[in-house]
């Protein structure tokens, strides 16, 4: 029983319970005894009071006449009662016939003293009071607490019929509590052995009364659902690679089968070889391109982050591509704060993506057209806009333009891969940004890229 979380469980809880209801046995028992001794406590002086009084009002015979009293009560074989006189000896008492046993007077001691008597001959303890008495006499009565002890005897009885009753039903609720947790996470290991063996499809029905559960089912569907969107994306990614990967490969195979048909020239053989080495870049490129996506898409590789300034980027950046901007007649405006805006990051993947939005801008924007770089702050974010007055994007392709190898109709005659928008998003999502493309047949095309700022600019 105790290999299995249920029986683990069960058995802390019952421990656990045992444990405070110990706990609470002492505390009440110890109040309860308390309380009794004290009551008895102040009968006792309450008797002492009495006969101070008497003794000093009416003397010795006064006092006589009260112990005759005493003597014929009914409670006389519970209680004694006696007074001493000045040379200690005692001078008066009640029967003592139940009392095989007595406490010495505390002559000498002008005080009230209490104590409890024990003694093998008494059926249960005794409480008993020494005090003074005016004129030199001394007064000392005893009580058995019988009545207390049988009191908390009978505490005793009913707590332990009350402990037993709880604890079994205690036990039977725990047991079945936990039961009902671990049915929880049975559902979520059956789970993620259906993960495991591939099926993808199925979630986990939400349990009630469990946040805890809840929350680990809510991870666990939010993990198959993230791996059944990678294993589509892979497949996608796949066929993609087979169709792009297809033509530069038949290309490099046909200059090499060119290169074996009849007789070619030198000159012919080198422009052939130039040919291949720019294909195998081309593939390369692409290759590293795509593994670079994968990597930051998986958080395989943890990023460097590092404050940087976003305004130094961007000047780097558009200074690089101005050259190219001027040979196609397209202006390319910097407007910036003046002030740093500092971010964590890390500087290489950022200007990549950067970069590739510029280079896209450029390649989609007709001589004569312009783009504005722009960046700024808006509470908490630094927000990047590059925007263009170019052929712009239509509203069908516009949702799919960031996915891997897709190319929309009027880029495919444009030279490149499909992978800079998915490079862009990648990293913009691994450094807890946002990207958003709106754009108009057209009408030109504004990125918009929002990445959290930091505070200590300096």
């Amino acid at each position: 029983m105790l290999r299995t979380l249920a029986g683990r469980l069960t058995l802390a809880s019952t421990l656990l319970f045992c444990a405070l209801a110990l706990i609470m046995y002492l505390v009440i028992g110890g109040s309860m005894k308390n309380f009794l001794i004290n009551n008895v406590d102040e009968e006792l002086r309450s008797e002492t009071v009495e006969f101070a009084n008497l003794m000093q009002n009416g003397g010795i015979e006064a006092i006589q006449r009260m112990m005759s009293v005493e003597n014929a009560s009914e409670d006389v074989e519970a209680v004694f009662i006696r007074i001493f006189d000045r040379n200690h000896q005692p001078v008066l008492t009640t029967n003592l016939a139940s009392w095989p046993v007595l406490p010495d007077a505390r002559w000498g001691e002008n005080k009230e003293a209490l104590e409890t008597l024990t003694a093998p001959a008494y059926s249960s303890p005794a409480r008993v009071i020494w005090s003074p008495l005016p004129d030199g006499y001394g007064f000392q009565m005893g009580m058995f607490l019988s009545d207390s002890e049988e009191l908390m005897a009978h505490f005793h009885r009913v707590f332990t019929g009350i402990f037993i009753v709880v604890l079994m039903i205690g036990v039977s609720i725990g047991h079945l509590l936990t039961r009902k947790l671990l049915f929880s996470l049975q559902l979520v290991r059956a789970a993620a052995d259906r993960i495991s063996a591939g099926n993808l499809d199925a979630e986990i029905p939400k349990q009630n009364g469990v946040e805890e559960v809840n929350g680990l089912i809510r991870s666990v569907n939010h993990m198959q659902s993230r791996i059944r969107t990678l294993i589509n994306e892979l497949q996608d990614v796949t066929n993609n690679i087979a169709h792009d990967l297809r033509s530069p490969v038949t290309r490099m195979r046909g200059l090499a089968e060119t290169s074996l048909t009849g007789e070619q020239s030198l000159d012919d053989y080198r422009s052939l070889a130039g040919a291949v080495v720019e294909e195998c870049d081309t593939l390369v490129g692409m290759i590293n391109t795509m593994l670079d996506i994968a990597e930051t898409d998986a958080g395989i590789r943890p990023l460097k982050l590092q404050p940087m300034d976003i305004v130094a980027s961007l000047a780097d950046i558009t200074e690089l591509y101005s050259t190219v901007a001027e040979d196609h007649s397209i202006s390319v405006t910097l407007k910036v704060t003046q002030q740093p805006l500092m971010i964590m990051g890390e500087r290489s993947h950022l200007q990549r993506a950067l970069a590739n939005l510029l280079d896209n801008a450029l390649k989609f924007t007709p001589a004569g057209g312009r783009i504005l770089v722009k960046a700024g702050k808006e509470e908490d974010q630094v927000v990047i806009e590059i925007e263009d007055n170019g052929r712009g994007i239509s509203a069908q392709d516009l949702p799919r333009v960031c996915e891997r190898y897709y190319r929309a109709d009027h880029s495919r005659s444009t030279a490149g891969s499909g992978l800079g928008l998915s490079l862009v998003q990648a990293v913009v999502r691994v450094h807890g940004g946002k990207l958003t493309i709106k754009s108009e047949i057209n009408q030109g095309t504004q990125v918009r890229i929002q990445l959290p700022g930091r505070n200590d600019a300096v």
